[in-house]
């Protein structure tokens, strides 16, 4: 897993080629239906470990990770459960259909990673933002930590 998100999304975004625009486009919950973005989408979660040895989406994986926001997880299990078996054709096109899917079954978990809104995680105070569901958080003695 590359060190930092910054990192992640920068080596992902060359890597695709994806537009800054389609990025912050599904920020402001719109989903441009571009092959670089599904593939950007695909690229984070390889980089982030979320992906099996057959570079399949990992959903044991993302339900571990998950789990991680305690507050959240019966609505991260039941978004999971509900978005795993949407999607047909290849990795990138699994991975944006998923992606969206979750977004709108799950907007709490959504609001509190790409927003930071969460009253769980008040000692947390700078957040380094990675879209899809992950965020990256300096505490107050600048380490790094995930939630």
């Amino acid at each position: 897993m590359i060190a930092t998100a910054a990192s992640v999304v920068n080596a992902c975004q060359t890597q695709t080629g994806v537009a800054t625009a389609d990025i912050e486009a599904v920020r402001n919950g719109q989903w441009p239906e571009t092959r670089q973005l599904k593939c950007y989408m695909y690229c984070l979660w390889e980089q982030f470990g979320l992906v099996d040895d057959k570079r399949e989406l990992s959903l044991n994986g993302m339900l571990t990770f998950f789990q991680r926001i305690p507050a959240y997880r019966a609505e991260v299990e039941k978004a999971i459960s509900e978005c795993k078996g949407i999607a047909k054709g290849d990795n990138c096109e699994y991975a944006y259909a998923f992606n969206k899917c979750y977004a709108e079954l799950s907007p709490r978990v959504s609001d509190f990673i790409l927003f930071n809104r969460n009253e769980n995680y008040p000692h947390l105070t700078r957040d380094r933002t990675v879209r899809f569901r992950l965020t990256i958080y300096s505490n107050e003695r600048g380490e790094e930590t995930t939630a």
